[in-house]
């Protein structure tokens, strides 16, 4: 795909991996669709910072929990730009969950965030790219839905769920509409993360190193311009961390 001037839907856009692929995109032409919930001053701010580059970008607010408003917010997009080329599905939750000390609203929270957003999300965009009779969607997932992490099984599951989705609207969604995933490794730690922590990550790694924003923006833009017969896939960008 040609990405001067499409549209690109990016959720969870406002800060971290997220708007690092606003703005690798917006660097690619792209007019972006900034979706936050609650994050208002740093999606303002990356709205700035992408204004900056030249490109053209517009703020959508949205609950993701509540999935009319997630039908609110791909339709505001449509009026806004007329066109939605491409949906990154990047909000996300995460945080621990031991066996024995989850609670009810922990799943939910998980699940409605991680899985069920993103499936809603890319229904109501794919149903307006197959009147456009093309489009692409990639599903940020993580290696935790492939080999799960003891202490995140709920955040496990919503991501291994999301790459079923993948997986199940490549084939609904064919032969006009991609949809792919990207399976991320360590990238941002915490902000209270320990050097002993860090070292333990890079550890796990066949290439001893954490990855970086600027790793999980090249994989999106290798599949939405290096190859028109890819779909339906998992691309794993985690350092060789799975294989260890």
């Amino acid at each position: 795909m040609n990405l001067e001037n499409k549209v690109a839907l990016i959720t969870g856009a406002a800060h971290r991996v997220g708007k690092s692929i606003a703005l690798g995109l917006a660097h690619e032409g792209m007019k972006i669709a900034l979706h936050f919930n609650r994050s208002q001053e740093l999606a303002n701010q990356t709205l700035e910072e992408i204004e900056a580059l030249g490109a053209k970008a517009f703020a959508i607010q949205g609950d993701f929990a509540d999935v009319a408003q997630i039908k609110n917010v791909v339709k505001k997009c449509h009026e806004h730009f007329e066109q939605i080329d491409v949906l990154i599905n990047n909000a996300a939750l995460y945080f621990k969950t031991p066996v024995g000390e989850t609670s009810e609203s922990d799943w939910d929270n998980l699940i409605d965030i991680n899985l069920k957003a993103p499936y809603f999300c890319a229904q109501y965009v794919s149903s307006l790219m197959k009147q456009q009779k093309h489009g692409q969607i990639i599903n940020i997932a993580d290696v935790a839905g492939i080999s799960p992490w003891p202490e995140f099984i709920p955040y496990s599951a919503s991501k291994a769920g999301l790459i079923a989705v993948t997986k199940g609207m490549a084939k609904a969604l064919a032969p006009n509409i991609q949809v792919n995933a990207i399976a991320s490794g360590t990238i941002l730690m915490s902000d209270d993360a320990t050097e002993e922590y860090k070292n333990e990550i890079k550890d796990s790694t066949l290439l001893k190193k954490l990855g970086t924003p600027d790793d999980i923006v090249n994989a999106v833009i290798f599949l939405l311009k290096g190859s028109d017969f890819i779909t339906g896939e998992v691309v794993v960008v985690d350092g060789g961390r799975l294989l260890v």
